[in-house]
This record gives C-alpha cells, structure tokens and sequence, in this order.
C-alpha cells in the first residue's frame, strides 16, 4: 500500500522531537511512508520555497500525494481561473491531484441565501476541475466535518460530483459520522468516484463500554452535527470500522495512495507512529 501523511502532522512530529525536518522526514520513511499531503496555504506562492521543499522531500525518497486548499465561491468574489495557485503548486511539484474545499454557508437560518451560495460553490468548482483536467491535474472533495459546509454529508457530495463532472472523490473515513451519515454506505456510493484516500479515525466515549483502554491515544475533542463527542486518535484505535474500509479497497484492487490522517491528534509523532503499525499489521493479517 501507498502511504502519506500531512505535512502539519509531521512538522509538529519535528516540534515534539526538537529535530529537524530533514531527520522527520527520515524517520517517516523508516515507518513506511512514501508521501506528504499538503496545505497550499502553507506551500504559498514562492516558486524557490516550493521546489526547496521539494528537493527536500526527494531527498528522502518522498513524494506529494495531493495539495488542498480552502476557498470562499460562497461570496460574490471572482471564481477560478486558469493560473490558480492551487494548480501552479501542483504543476511545480509534479502532484497529480488536488482537493477544493468549496466554502461554507454564511446563514444556515437562510435557506434561500444558502442554495444561492451552494450553487455559486458548484459553479466554482466545476470551473476548478475543468481548468485542472487541461493541465493534466485531478480535482477531489471530501466530507468536511463542519455544520456549515455543504459537503458534510453523502447527500451534499453527490450533488456537487452530479453539478461538476470531472470532479472525483477522496473517501475520508473519519467524517461522515459528523453528520450522521454510514462511511461504508459513501464507499459504495463513490466507489467509481474514488481518486484518493484519508484515514481518519475516532475515538467516540459513548461507544467504550468499559471505559478507555490504555493504549489508546486520546486526542482533541469535537461535537458533532449529531451532538456526538468524537475524539481524534490514531488509526485503529477508534470506532470507524477502519478494516472493513480498508479491506473493501483492497477487494476493489484500489493502488492509489492513502493519507493518515489525525488533526488534534495528543501526540502527532506518536499518533504517525501508531497509525503505520497498525496499518501494517493489517496489511500482514
């Protein structure tokens, strides 16, 4: 399997340790990690910081998996257009997907406003993945866990992948249950639509009868749609069936890459850590 982890996880890793990038990225390897997510925020537009960034992770055998970017088409704003930076990072660093979060709605007591904003997030987003597809780039969405998005849910995804074509889908495991909505019932819905992949678990109290094992790492906390309490933490050591998602992707023969994922995470080395020994021990059962 293609394994990736988030550039912010492994930079606060480096935090933790008092080491440099250079010997994270090191470490990530030995744990059998081959790529790095990453933030076009972070990136920015410095072309020399960019490739210095990338020569830096070629150097240790790493390569980007996708790039992702935030962006407001809610607002009256101007809409994409061909040089967005987005794309340009992509191009420089010879990255072949990208991820669009499209915006969030301003007044959810306003159903008349939001249908407007969600149609101008739609035409936003089909103008990304079309000037995308003529430099060769892949444009993905995933359910974003947050009241306000309209892609938080199995509904909200479809009809953003219904209004822009080209569009495809990276499966995150951790956040349909946000909104209260099956990650097993999505894998099969996008089955055709998958293009990558994050691993997200979560810890959910309500669900550990008999209190909290030792050996799980307790993250940060939110309350969900459903006013459920999830707890990040590492891969498998969560309640999303993790292994029924990963074994359905394997039955389905799917080569792509896939990111762990742990904002919030107690311990971001450890959480790294943890997640590659599980997913190893997966991978050998």
């Amino acid at each position: 399997m293609n394994y990736s982890v988030f550039y912010h996880h492994a930079s606060c890793a480096a935090q933790e340790w008092g080491c440099t990038m250079d010997e994270m990225f090191d470490q990530l390897y030995r744990w059998g990690i081959r790529y790095i997510e990453l933030d076009r925020d972070t990136l920015g537009g410095n072309e020399e910081s960019i490739m210095e960034l990338s020569r830096l992770m070629g150097r240790h055998g790493l390569k980007p998996s996708s790039i992702y970017g935030f962006f407001s088409w809610e607002q009256d704003g101007p809409m994409p257009e061909k040089d967005d930076l987005l794309i340009r990072q992509a191009k420089l660093l010879g990255c072949e997907r990208v991820m669009v979060i499209p915006g969030f709605y301003s007044d959810l007591r306003d159903p008349a406003r939001c249908a407007w904003e969600k149609a101008r997030m739609i035409e936003g987003t089909r103008r990304m993945t079309e000037l995308a597809a003529a430099q060769g780039l892949t444009v993905t969405i995933e359910c974003f866990d947050h009241e306000k998005s309209p892609i938080a849910t199995i509904g909200g995804m479809a009809e953003f992948l219904e209004g822009a074509p080209l569009l495809r889908v990276t499966l995150e495991t951790g956040n349909f249950r946000f909104s209260g909505d099956d990650i097993l019932q999505a894998q099969q819905l996008f089955r055709d639509k998958v293009r990558h992949v994050h691993l997200k678990d979560r810890y959910l109290p309500a669900l550990a009868k008999g209190g909290k094992p030792e050996n799980v790492l307790v993250g940060e906390a939110v309350t969900a749609a459903t006013g459920e309490i999830m707890h990040a933490c590492p891969v498998g050591q969560g309640h999303i069936p993790m292994g029924k998602v990963l074994d359905e992707l394997k039955a389905w023969g799917y080569g792509g890459i896939m990111t762990i994922e742990h904002f919030g995470a107690a311990s971001y080395a450890d959480a790294i850590r943890e997640s590659m020994a599980w997913l190893k021990n997966w991978e050998n059962a």
